[in-house]
């Protein structure tokens, strides 16, 4: 991160866990400095539309993306951390994550309804998204919504897709949200 421009890079990423680690075992000052370094990090990456990494199940995925699931990894210990980690907690939760277990084409033939866990908070409606894979970038723009009301209880849930073929949500893919790409910050 390069405080005076504003800039992340794909290093943050790579830090998350050990500044996660720096929370849970350093001193508290080390800690709270840690803490601020990962919302200073989140924050700064979502205005970041150029950078992306690859994960462990998608090829391109925007830094903010890749840092929210580093977060959401270690919800318990942010929580416990104060108000700083509860923050830096509700501010990971704005990067959605789907991942798909199953899909289907959808029963009027236009879309694909897509089976899976969602991490984070959707938040409602008909939403952008781009799906995700791992070993290559899918250029796609899609539109999800909830096929059934979410649950608060659970993280399973079942998406309708518009805009895509089953072969491009197929099992393992990752959608994310397109908002991330854009680089605009609010949600």
């Amino acid at each position: 991160m390069h405080d005076h421009s504003g800039a992340v890079f794909p290093a943050a990423v790579t830090a998350a866990p050990i500044l996660l680690a720096i929370v849970r075992d350093g001193h508290p000052d080390d800690g709270a400095t840690a803490l601020g370094l990962l919302d200073d990090a989140l924050a700064f990456a979502v205005g970041d539309r150029r950078t992306r990494v690859a994960t462990a199940n998608a090829e391109a995925v925007p830094l903010c993306c890749a840092l929210a699931g580093h977060l959401r990894r270690h919800a318990g210990l942010l929580a416990a951390s104060g108000a700083e980690g509860r923050r830096l907690l509700a501010d990971a939760a704005h990067h959605w994550r789907f991942d798909v277990q199953e899909a289907v084409t959808d029963g009027d033939g236009d879309g694909v309804a897509a089976f899976g866990v969602l991490a984070g908070r959707f938040p409602g409606g008909t939403q952008p998204a781009e799906p995700h894979r791992a070993g290559h970038v899918t250029p796609l723009a899609v539109q999800v919504a909830p096929y059934y009301p979410l649950s608060s209880h659970s993280p399973d849930a079942c998406l309708s897709i518009d805009g895509a073929q089953l072969d491009d949500i197929a099992p393992p893919a990752v959608l994310l949200p397109s908002w991330c790409n854009s680089g605009q910050a609010d949600r």
